[in-house]
């Protein structure tokens, strides 16, 4: 018996022995606020309970905390790279990367040890199937890109249970971290997709899934959801022995965390001023007085740094270049359309009136905090409302109309369209609404249009069916969206401005298409074959003149940078910006999304 007991001991033993946790470096905080329920109030509905199928920007923020482990990190308090000072990545759950050829091909071994929340090992198997699985392009996941380089395939080989390869066609920018799909739970996923397919996968973990069936391999557990109120997260019990603090505590340090749904931006801040959120970003004068007003009362605890730079965030028009309208549908294509209403809307009164003057006038689908890719060489915007006129007269409205709307009196065409923004969004409503008071006195009529959040996120992805004739089953005429966020180091914004991608918000034609737009389409492709950054610079400069000459997005105004936060936890404010903002040990992804509502 004590032979037994001592075989079982040393077994175990070994099993200890095989684990390796990654333990984040002294730079980081020195330690995480252990316990407790940190609670956030989130803008915009959750349609889908799969990490693995998000397309905005709520879902993969809230998601993204039980989906599986990346194989390295991006070090925002030191290189602020995927790599070390010596060229060598910061790896995550990888444990060692050999890169055969650079930037092209590379060996992984990954830790051993690591468990999805069921118990189950994360081994080469889950990275084999997320490469299979998002990979698919039927399945439409939002992280496509990572399994293909302009149109071949990106190819993962399986060396062993702990290690695989992974070859790109050529080499590309930040290689291994955008060419990496991460990991999905193969042994729950694998099953139905060998079985039903993409469709099959589609259907999983929708919002009406047990919550205690979806495993995760992130730090907390989906617990309970109620669509449109809330959804409740508890600390993975797992994810703490293999991912530690810089002290060797366990993450994440916070018990729960709560997140409450609402559509109202209103809601949001006075969530923030009754201390019902512990993090929050302000983006106007009011928003930023009325968190300072509740830290002065005493009303709420916690630090608010404010005015701390540029945002990432730019709000934009695009315009819905497959309009089924004999009238709509040329004047939106026409460039010199969109040039006319780009010059006619005056940013500097969108700044005062949306954010209280505290932001800037945008001049570039970046804003000035992705500097060096910041389009150095665009002019701002000039306000010019006559010479907009002039414009519009030289396309044929060159009538006005009895109620003031200048019209093409060849064909009767109206210079008017809709413009929607998504419900609850006052700083888009305020844009709105001046753009259309400062364009009517000059014959041109915008409609304010409000939406729901699901109508406007679904007329920027759409069905992504991109069918032969480009007809779209979302109809509209333009609308008011944004980005924030993205690669820092490579903004080439693959999935939004390439041909036939998810986020391109203008065009879902697969065949009626500009030149314009393959050559944008193409100097997307070189930014990510530039490894250069001076030469990536430069491509991205000249695509950045010609997205002002064609402006298939309208860049309207960007917010100052503030964020308020009562955590707990440690970060070094020399160290915060737009870019970078602090986590339970997630640098870089603390609710800092793609697409911005």
């Amino acid at each position: 018996m004590k032979r037994i007991l001592l075989a079982l001991t040393l077994l175990a033993l070994g099993g200890l022995v095989l684990a390796q946790p990654f333990q984040w470096p002294a730079e980081y905080a020195p330690t995480a606020k252990q316990g407790g329920t940190i609670q956030e109030v989130t803008f915009g509905d959750i349609t889908t309970l799969n990490p693995y199928l998000t397309s905005s920007a709520t879902e993969s923020a809230v998601l993204g905390m039980f989906s599986g482990p990346g194989t390295v990190y991006r070090d925002w308090v030191g290189t602020r790279s995927f790599r070390k000072a010596d060229g060598s990545w910061n790896t995550f759950w990888a444990k060692e990367i050999e890169e055969v050829v650079p930037d092209q091909e590379f060996i992984i071994t990954v830790r051993e040890g690591w468990k999805w929340s069921d118990g189950t090992e994360i081994t080469a198997d889950d990275a084999m199937a997320a490469r299979t699985i998002i990979g698919d392009p039927a399945v439409e996941a939002n992280e496509f890109s990572c399994s293909e380089v302009d149109g071949e395939p990106v190819v993962y080989e399986k060396l062993g249970t702990y290690q695989y390869k992974i070859t790109l066609p050529k080499p590309q920018v930040n290689s291994l971290a955008v060419k990496d799909c991460g990991t999905l739970p193969a042994h729950i996923f694998m099953p139905v997709y060998e079985a039903e397919g993409a469709e099959g996968v589609k259907g999983m973990w929708g919002v009406d899934a047990d919550p205690s069936e979806i495993v995760s391999g992130g730090p907390y557990i989906l617990t309970e959801f109620r669509p449109g109120e809330r959804l409740v997260l508890e600390k993975n019990p797992m994810f703490g022995e293999f991912v530690q603090a810089a002290d060797g505590s366990p993450l994440p340090g916070p018990d729960g965390w709560v997140v409450t749904i609402t559509e109202d931006q209103n809601q949001v801040l006075a969530s923030v001023i009754t201390g019902q959120t512990n993090f929050y970003w302000p983006t106007t004068l009011d928003q930023v007085r009325g968190v300072r007003e509740a830290l002065d009362s005493g009303s709420i605890q916690g630090t608010l740094n404010a005015n701390i730079g540029p945002d990432t965030l730019v709000d934009f028009i695009t315009y819905n270049f497959n309009k089924d309208d004999p009238c709509k549908g040329p004047m939106l294509r026409n460039p010199s359309f969109r040039q006319a209403i780009a010059i006619m809307v005056d940013r500097d009164a969108l700044v005062q009136a949306a954010l209280g003057g505290l932001g800037f006038p945008a001049k570039d689908w970046n804003s000035a905090a992705a500097k060096p890719f910041d389009a150095p060489n665009l002019d701002p915007f000039e306000f010019n409302p006559e010479a907009g006129v002039a414009l519009l007269r030289s396309i044929g409205f060159t009538e006005l109309g009895a109620d003031g709307v200048l019209v093409n009196p060849e064909n009767g065409c109206r210079a008017e369209f809709d413009l929607q923004f998504n419900s609850g969004n006052e700083r888009r409503a305020q844009e709105a609404l001046v753009i259309s008071q400062t364009v009517a006195p000059y014959g041109v009529k915008i409609n304010p249009r409000e939406v729901s959040v699901d109508i406007w996120a679904d007329s920027i992805v759409g069905d992504l069916d991109y069918d032969e004739t480009g007809v779209r089953t979302v109809d509209y005429d333009a609308q008011i969206w944004g980005l924030a966020g993205g690669d820092v180091d490579n903004p080439a914004f693959q999935n939004g401005l390439r041909l036939n991608t998810n986020l391109n918000a203008w065009n879902k034609s697969k065949v009626d298409v500009e030149p314009w737009e393959i050559l944008i389409d193409r100097l997307t492709v070189k930014m990510n074959e530039t490894l250069d950054l001076d030469a990536r610079v430069a491509v991205y400069n000249e695509r950045a003149e010609i997205m002002r000459e064609y402006l298939p997005m309208t860049p309207l105004i960007s917010p100052a940078f503030h964020i308020y936060t009562n955590m707990g936890n440690v970060w070094a404010v020399d160290k915060l910006d737009a870019n970078s903002v602090e986590s339970p040990y997630r640098p870089g992804g603390f609710r800092q999304n793609l697409t911005a509502p």
